[in-house]
């Protein structure tokens, strides 16, 4: 990329996933300056690994000039920052869920379009070697037809406390990310979405369960969900969850995929660290990466900002992976 300039970045929400994942891709990212963060806490941006000369506001209308705005903030308020956004008429990416609810993802998006300026979607998934190897495996047929795929997740969130050892006091983080409609939702959008760019293809929702381990205050949606969905010529499953071990110290996670064709399949286990191709010559080993990119997103977001060819993912990828999620998480509730 050859960049005539550094785009001006400013970041709003300065949680967790910014502080490990887009803080440190966005510094690394030639092209890109990071001028000013935000967030409501002074802690946290007080916190923040930036340079001493980042501005860091409590408030976006306080943020020096920008070029773009990239939205880490919690699901619910993502609405009133996209909007501020549309307002000055610059880009955003967007953290995952576009919103809470469809009737928001629509508004948001009609605003971007309506100020002439693009809202993509900060879908880390799909920028890992892993992702685009399978992309391009699928495309060229190397495993014949897709007629399955698993999609598995299985994940405690950090588990039920605040210190797991000691079994003391809640994970907020955990309620927090149940508030914001469940572990299908607030994660599994990435393996909708990954479902939908590796087949091509729109899905819909043909059945979801639920399991519930906890009752938690204002929480609908299940701590576990398995969806079937099918698109593509192909039945997709995901199975994700936020209960998995949750109450132990111990931690298992499960993360894998499994692309099942008419001539092959390929499977990657991330704890295993294992990513093959299974076809009628045998098994082939392939370069095993983690399963997602914050460096290549902001590669792409560079790209984007200065007008070259670019692969972010659109809010129409956003709104459909989240009302696959909401739809399928609708169904295992009222299945309970």
């Amino acid at each position: 990329m050859t960049a005539q300039r550094h785009s001006r970045i400013g970041l709003v929400g300065c949680g967790e996933v910014a502080g490990y994942g887009h803080l440190p891709a966005l510094l690394r990212t030639e092209g890109l300056e990071l001028v000013g963060m935000c967030d409501v806490s002074t802690d946290r941006l007080a916190a923040a690994p930036v340079p001493a000369g980042v501005a860091r506001c409590t408030s976006l209308d306080t943020m020096p000039d920008l070029d773009a705005l990239v939205v880490t903030s919690p699901a619910g308020v993502h609405a009133e920052h996209v909007g501020w956004a549309a307002r000055r008429g610059i880009p955003v990416l967007c953290e995952k869920p576009i919103a809470l609810d469809e009737a928001t993802s629509i508004e948001m998006m009609e605003r971007m379009e309506a100020a002439g300026t693009p809202l993509w979607l900060a879908f880390t998934y799909r920028f890992s070697p892993v992702a685009r190897r399978i992309h391009e495996l699928v495309a060229t047929g190397a495993v014949g037809e897709v007629r399955a795929l698993r999609m598995v997740f299985l994940w405690d969130l950090h588990g039920a406390f605040e210190d797991r050892v000691a079994r003391t006091g809640v994970n907020q983080r955990r309620v927090g990310r149940m508030l914001e409609g469940g572990p299908l939702v607030d994660c599994g959008v990435h393996q909708i979405d990954l479902a939908r760019w590796w087949l091509g293809s729109d899905l819909q929702v043909d059945h979801a369960t639920g399991v519930w381990f906890d009752e938690i205050d204002g929480v609908d949606a299940p701590e576990h969900v398995t969806t079937h969905l099918s698109g593509g010529g192909a039945r997709v499953l995901v199975d994700i969850s936020f209960g998995y071990g949750h109450r132990s110290p111990a931690r298992l996670p499960t993360f894998t995929y499994e692309v099942i064709g008419t001539d092959g399949v390929i499977r990657y286990r991330r704890e295993e660290r294992d990513f093959v191709l299974i076809d009628g010559d045998g098994r082939h080993d392939l370069a095993w990466a983690h399963e997602k990119s914050f460096e290549g997103m902001y590669t792409e977001f560079a790209a984007a900002l200065h007008g070259e060819e670019h692969a972010l993912p659109t809010a129409l990828d956003g709104l459909a992976a989240t009302r696959l999620a909401l739809d399928a998480t609708a169904r295992a509730v009222g299945s309970r």
